[in-house]
């Protein structure tokens, strides 16, 4: 059901207030839209919430210096994901008649993690992903707003992380100050993507073999011992990708990169941005 999550509000509003979105000023506008998703889409009475896992295995692109993420090394998951919610939305209406709605892939003022747990798909753990019992974190979430009632979905899955605090012990530069806060100024893929301005000399050798985003509180996480690769053609790393040695990405051309990366979500950082993360490792 399409509601107010005000634990949420709370939770956002002590971290906003904190600075620690960082240069992330889109965060602090359409607060309330975040909030409600009733105000975002005009008439919404429920949210599906999907998840489709991308995890990729180890390959040397995500765990040999400079290394990329494995969200990133295959397409933009945005197009990819929205288009199936696109066609499910599609499907709907040919069950169940003349449905609106809109779809979401972490490109809009959603608290997609949220909306994630509020319909069973897992819980959010210490280091704000989203876990899921059968696969881990590793997963794209999307979201369908629509203008119809849909039947609820089972209740929440029960935080199971513990006292676990993998996540929190293994992260290089204390970037989850609190279990479930994490403040972004520190974190590494912030400092390799959405930050703006040019890294500091403090900054500099906190990225610790990371070109493009991070995945050490994953790799960590107990939940994604079990991981399997995924099997979904449209969620494979891209072999432009995954065939580049690791070496030679600190000496890409701009034209290569585009190449290599243009159909990826590495595009959000872009070329000065990324080879100015390479030549700081």
């Amino acid at each position: 059901m399409a509601r107010s999550l005000t634990d949420d509000e709370n939770h956002l509003r002590e971290w906003l207030s904190g600075g620690m979105h960082g240069e992330m000023d889109y965060m602090q506008r359409h607060f309330e839209k975040r909030i409600n998703p009733a105000i975002l889409v005009p008439g919404a009475k429920s949210v599906i919430s999907v998840l489709l896992n991308y995890f990729p295995g180890h390959p040397a692109i995500s765990t040999q210096s400079p290394k990329i993420s494995r969200y990133a090394i295959g397409a933009d998951y945005h197009r990819v994901v929205k288009a199936m919610l696109w066609a499910m939305l599609d499907l709907l209406r040919q069950e169940h008649g003349n449905i609106n709605g809109r779809a979401f892939v972490d490109s809009a003022p959603v608290l997609e993690r949220a909306w994630a747990r509020e319909s069973g798909l897992g819980w959010i753990g210490k280091n704000g992903m989203l876990i899921n019992p059968q696969i881990g974190s590793f997963t794209f979430i999307g979201e369908l707003i629509v203008d119809s009632e849909v039947e609820t979905a089972k209740a929440e899955v029960p935080n199971r992380c513990g006292t676990c605090t993998r996540c929190m012990d293994a992260c290089p530069t204390g970037a989850i100050v609190a279990p479930h806060v994490v403040d972004a100024r520190k974190c590494i893929s912030y400092l390799t993507i959405e930050k703006k301005t040019p890294l500091t000399e403090q900054e500099r050798p906190m990225l610790n073999g990371w070109c493009f985003g991070c995945d050490i509180c994953q790799e960590v996480c107990p939940w994604n011992a079990r991981a399997k690769a995924s099997d979904f053609p449209a969620a494979q790393a891209l072999d432009t990708v995954i065939s580049v040695e690791n070496k030679k990405l600190i000496n890409l051309t701009k034209s290569e990169f585009e190449t290599t990366f243009g159909q990826t979500p590495m595009t959000r950082a872009g070329f000065t941005k990324f080879m100015d993360n390479c030549r700081h490792l």
